[in-house]
């Protein structure tokens, strides 16, 4: 199912730059207004500039183009001569615990969803869609790979990538406590094995929802402008990373919610509303929520703080019953996540608090204490912490073809920007 192809990809030039570290960033969305400052004095070639753009809006995208041609003729950037793939692999660690992920870039070809080839789990705003689409239709480049995952239970295209990363790799560097890794896989042979492999693959989007659908309307706008709809242009493409969900490396994060501007709240009356569909459990510390949060992952339960050292664990008492409660047409795996069941059953319904009031009203964090400092502190009311979405729930999902809440996974390590480059021409 997944066509996926070499290609020419375009690195910094080690010559010029010295340390790689002060040229990458995080994926665009992730950066912030103070880390991109941060970023744009690390270094005058770091690819912040090119993936965020500054300026006024009518000619900031004009701007990018302008200069991520003028690194190209000045040999900051040099493109490869051979297509190849690229081996990323990144080392972390998850609470002490060292881990590896691997996986490789090139480009997929562009598939729209109806197909089945390429499968979304997240829903996708206007806003950065438009902003996607002008940078992409300016510099007709990739800066950034999607995050993709693929199943691969004999671990076959694993072991390809790992006999190719026993040599020197060509990118070795560390930032925010992950290295990460680069090797050029240009050997034909071994490239035709991965296609080959690759092809019988649904892909599942894991990171990059926007910038994939950007990649879909650029190619139909292509299409039309060119009337070249062969499905082999440079256009048809966009760069990914692929990695095997049924890697040991491969991480999700829990992300936890904070809710502001909550109207008066009994909390007396509003556990008493809580018991009809959970049990309830309550303790002192964070640090027992979310023990007793990992030990009972898997049984759809809920950890909630309320301030004043009050913590609370939600678990549910009978699956049937939430189904039933959950409108919609929505599947039973659906609707038994537990990120449904926290903004369907206790937010939308026990809180009475959803809709487009909680846009500005909730903040997502990967951290429980900033989440329990941020109710502590007063400018929060209250915390729910959640088990991490299991990867198996990201691919049922995707394969019955719908949408998770939002933010409902947050994969890390995040991929860095400005590894490895694609410009639309073959």
């Amino acid at each position: 199912m997944a066509e996926i192809r070499a290609f020419k990809g375009i690195l910094y030039n080690k010559g010029i730059i010295g340390d790689l570290s002060d040229v990458v960033a995080p994926p665009y969305d992730v950066i912030g207004e103070e880390n991109q400052k941060k970023l744009q004095k690390k270094n005058k070639y770091n690819i912040v500039r090119l993936i965020l753009p500054q300026g006024a809006t009518n000619n900031k995208y004009v701007q990018a183009s302008a200069l991520f041609n003028q690194w190209l003729q000045d040999c900051v950037l040099v493109r490869d001569v051979e297509p190849s793939l690229y081996i990323y692999e990144q080392e972390y660690n998850v609470k002490g615990s060292p881990r590896k992920r691997i996986g490789f870039i090139a480009l997929a070809k562009i598939e729209d969803f109806s197909t089945g080839k390429i499968k979304a789990h997240e829903r996708t705003l206007k806003g950065p869609k438009t902003d996607r689409l002008r940078l992409l239709r300016a510099c007709r480049a990739n800066f950034s790979q999607i995050f993709s995952l693929f199943s691969d239970t004999k671990q076959e295209i694993d072991d390809i990538l790992r006999k190719h990363t026993k040599k020197k790799p060509r990118i070795d560097i560390k930032v925010d406590g992950v290295a990460h890794r680069l090797w050029t896989l240009n050997d034909p042979e071994a490239i035709e094995t991965v296609t080959e492999l690759m092809r019988d693959k649904p892909l599942f989007i894991a990171d990059g929802h926007h910038r994939y659908e950007t990649a879909l309307n650029f190619r139909d706008e292509m299409r039309l402008f060119t009337g070249n709809k062969t499905g082999e242009a440079p256009f048809d493409y966009t760069m990914m990373m692929f990695v095997n969900m049924e890697s040991e490396g491969l991480t999700v994060l829990p992300t936890h919610r904070v809710l502001k501007n909550l109207p008066k709240i009994n909390h007396d009356k509003f556990r008493e509303n809580l018991k009809h569909v959970f049990e309830i459990k309550e303790f002192r510390s964070i640090a027992k929520i979310m023990s007793e949060l990992t030990d009972s992952a898997g049984s759809h339960t809920i950890g909630m703080y309320l301030g004043n050292s009050s913590y609370c664990l939600l678990k549910v008492k009978n699956e049937d019953e939430i189904v039933k409660l959950l409108d919609g047409n929505q599947s039973r795996a659906w609707k038994l996540l537990d990120v449904t069941i926290l903004h369907q059953v206790i937010i939308n319904r026990v809180l009475g608090f959803g809709g487009t009031n909680i846009e500005n009203s909730i903040k997502f964090t990967t951290d429980e204490k900033e989440a329990v400092r941020l109710v502590t502190d007063g400018g929060y009311q209250m915390a729910f912490f959640l088990n991490p979405t299991r990867i198996s729930s990201v691919r049922d999902i995707a394969n019955l073809g719908e949408i998770m809440p939002q933010k409902s996974t947050y994969f890390y390590p995040k991929l860095l920007s400005g590894l490895v480059l694609n410009k639309l021409e073959w």
